[in-house]
């Protein structure tokens, strides 16, 4: 940690810290300290899931070498009785996708807690205006961007689409790839795929499984990409030209969707 109070949580991203936690970073106490909960699930007031921002015990720093790096990070807590996926499995998957893209690695696993670099930054679909319904409303949210703010997401759009064409020219796939598994990071301005628990490598499955998951893991980006050309026109590039290629498959009504970019050009 720097003398202002800066503190790596991945190897391209730092956070200031608040100065009531900085003696913890450098005495630890025996277990994690909790700063914040992020998510937590339960069924009929049975705790299932906790998602929580912590900075690691001396006992987390013993058994897992890389939280001495990133003291703050994400752990997640499955409780006995939950059903739950596998935390080796998603250590695993998380570990093969850091080595294809600038994802960071996983820092640990218990059978029941998976532990992570933390991502300073915002989910994608708490910036972008869309997903209103009927879905051709989106058109006139659209219409009431500013051209910058507009291309700026066609910018971060562009971005999570290549990412994930990485994993599938690789041969993997995401497979939950909602637009909350996006993260948006300011400084440096990027965007990451988070949420790795379900990714599958194309050996696991057939052919006309793995091309309809790799649909599904780009449906919502080109969704996105079709309402921010809703305000910019037509672009060039991979993605357009997949957008392009898929239009149909992504609109009950596409041809509202073609007019309205259209427009943008004066057609």
């Amino acid at each position: 940690m720097t003398p202002d109070g800066l503190i790596a949580v991945t190897p391209r991203h730092s956070v200031r810290l608040a100065q009531e936690y900085h003696h913890l970073v450098f005495h630890p106490p025996g277990n994690d300290f909790v700063v914040r909960t992020l998510a937590h699930r339960s069924a009929g007031g049975m705790p299932l899931m906790a998602a929580e921002l912590v900075l690691a015990g001396s006992e987390t720093r013993a058994k897992y070498p890389l939280t001495e790096t990133y003291p703050l990070h994400f752990r997640k807590t499955y409780f006995p009785a939950s059903l739950h996926g596998d935390p080796q499995v998603e250590f695993e998957r998380q570990s093969r996708a850091s080595e294809l893209l600038p994802v960071p690695p996983p820092l640990g696993w218990s059978p029941l807690t998976f532990r992570s670099c933390f991502l300073p930054g915002k989910p994608y679909d708490r910036i972008s205006p869309f997903g209103v319904e009927p879905e051709e409303a989106n058109i006139q949210v659209a219409l009431g961007l500013e051209l910058a703010a507009a291309a700026g997401l066609w910018h971060l759009l562009a971005q999570a689409f290549s990412h994930v064409n990485t994993l599938h020219e690789s041969g993997f796939i995401h497979g939950d790839l909602e637009l909350h598994n996006l993260i948006m990071c300011p400084s440096p301005l990027e965007i990451h795929l988070i949420d790795f628990e379900n990714a599958r490598d194309k050996h696991e499955l057939s052919d006309s499984l793995w091309n309809t998951r790799c649909a599904k893991d780009l449906r919502l980006i080109l969704r996105e990409a079709v309402y921010v050309q809703c305000r910019l026109g037509a672009q060039t590039g991979s993605m357009a030209e997949a957008v392009q290629r898929n239009f149909d498959a992504l609109f009950n009504s596409p041809n509202l969707f073609r007019r309205a970019i259209q427009r943008q050009a004066g057609l």
